[in-house]
């Protein structure tokens, strides 16, 4: 060790100056100097947050198991800052932490060997693996979740039998082994995963979080033969239950590409899950009930997609495909006026403009053109009381459905005595394809507020159109 590394450890341990310890913290990244890892892991206890955070990027850039025999004692700590940088610093080493963890399943402290069971859980391999299936036994009932759920995430196969055997023996632990052995995914747990469905569906009460564990897990691993079992207990479940189920069963129709035959007493059922909080459920619903022409079916997808933005990509081809969906969509605008139905308008948009295409100019009829102009009113009406959002979605749809209307629609709007409402509609229709776009905002380079005229100005720029900067207001 050179005389600077000495000097360097000394300031990092002992100066006043946090500043200067932290430039120590830094400068001591010494790969294959053993001598400079003691002080730094102790420098994860250090009070300062910037000297914390230059010690735990020096030992990770040295890495190691020494690294990581140095800093695997601060996972008992009492200090919560140290123990979750420790802890954060051993999963970051990885496996090469593996052989450093391991004796710490065996404190004395339940939380340590919580912790360290978390920690190998987060770092994975075949070694933890092994050495948690002990855990499954632990004494105390938050190892052993924790050890059920590491060895789910790890998805360690070796631990299924070990899994089945937890499950028989702790009652608070059910739930969690039975969506570990799903994510596992291991054949050989579909058979138990059944025959335990079936009990649990019929004792009294019913456990409703360990049920619905192993509804999830014969989802993502049944085959169809397990369809058929779910299929005959549909009406031994209800609520949330049961939509949880259809949703299992949408699963594996159409992993196993099994007919999507269901009976149509089940419509009312995947319906309600339509609703479901889980957006899988969810999109399960819907795909099984867009195979329906039953009333009420469009409706509810339509309600489905405005509650379900982060699906709604897959409800929009569902509702696309769907017959009659143009007219069925404008009745629901229409009997949703004070609603926001942003979903229902992009589809509409989306609609009449494919529509379009099919149709030469010169040959739309007179429905069509009714038609058009019924949207327009409909959707124009919906400005005064739109969010922002809604308000650029609305542009939009009135500039696909007619853009000469969609023009004289915003000059009304533009005539507001209100600056700010120019400069945002401006903004949205900016944001639009339109061609006749430009042309629109260019009226705005006359405007009697300077700040429109510099959004005017600086949109047209933007796009390519030479534009002289608007004289400031004298």
């Amino acid at each position: 060790m050179t005389d600077e590394t000495r000097k360097q450890i000394a300031t990092l341990l002992a100066d006043a100056d946090p500043d200067a310890r932290r430039r120590a913290a830094e400068a001591l990244v010494t790969p294959g100097n053993l001598g400079v890892v003691v002080p730094l892991a102790s420098a994860l206890q250090d009070d300062d947050k910037g000297v914390r955070d230059a010690a735990f990027r020096s030992l990770q850039t040295i890495g190691g198991i020494n690294v990581a025999r140095a800093i695997v004692e601060y996972i008992g700590s009492e200090n919560i800052v140290t123990r979750n940088l420790a802890a954060e610093l051993l999963i970051k080493l990885g496996r090469t932490a593996t052989p450093a963890i391991i004796p710490y399943l065996e404190n004395e402290s339940q939380d340590v060997r919580k912790f360290a069971v978390d920690i190998l859980g987060a770092v994975g391999g075949d070694a933890p693996a092994a050495a948690m299936l002990a855990k499954l036994d632990d004494p105390d009932e938050n190892v052993v979740v924790s050890a059920v759920e590491a060895l789910g995430n790890m998805r360690a196969a070796v631990a299924v039998p070990s899994l089945f055997e937890a499950f028989e023996r702790h009652n608070f632990a059910k739930a969690a082994v039975a969506e570990a052995l799903g994510k596992i995914g291991s054949p050989a747990a579909c058979p138990f995963l059944l025959r335990s469905l079936q009990e649990a569906i019929s004792a009294t009460p019913q456990d409703p979080a360990m049920v619905y564990a192993v509804l999830e897990a014969v989802g993502l691993l049944g085959t169809a033969k397990a369809w058929e079992v779910l299929h005959k207990n549909v009406g031994k479940v209800h609520g949330r239950l049961r939509s949880a189920l259809l949703h299992a069963l949408m699963q594996i129709a159409l992993r196993e590409k099994c007919a999507l035959d269901f009976t149509e007493v089940l419509v009312p059922d995947f319906l309600q899950a339509l609703s479901d909080a889980d957006m899988s459920i969810r999109l399960s619903a819907a795909t099984a009930v867009s195979q329906w022409d039953k009333p009420g079916v469009t409706y509810a997808l339509l309600d489905a997609a405005e509650d379900s933005p982060e699906i709604e990509g897959d409800l929009m081809e569902m509702l696309a495909r769907r017959p009659n969906i143009l007219a069925e969509a404008i009745r629901y605008l229409e009997e949703h006026r004070t609603q926001p139905a942003k979903r229902t308008m992009s589809l509409i948009g989306r609609l009449v403009a494919d529509l379009a295409k099919t149709i030469m100019r010169a040959e739309v009829n007179d429905a069509f053109e009714r038609l058009i102009s019924r949207l327009f009113i409909l959707v124009a009406d919906r400005w005064s009381a739109a969010d922002e959002e809604s308000r650029a979605l609305i542009v939009d749809v009135l500039f696909r459905l007619d853009g000469d209307n969609a023009v004289e629609f915003l000059d009304a709007i533009m005539n507001d005595p209100d600056p700010w409402l120019r400069m945002h509609v401006i903004e949205i229709i900016a944001a639009i394809a339109d061609p006749r776009g430009p042309e629109f905002i260019a009226r705005f380079l006359e405007d009697d507020d300077t700040m429109v005229r510099e959004v005017a100005a600086g949109i047209l720029q933007s796009r390519g159109f030479a534009v002289d900067a608007p004289e400031a207001e004298v």
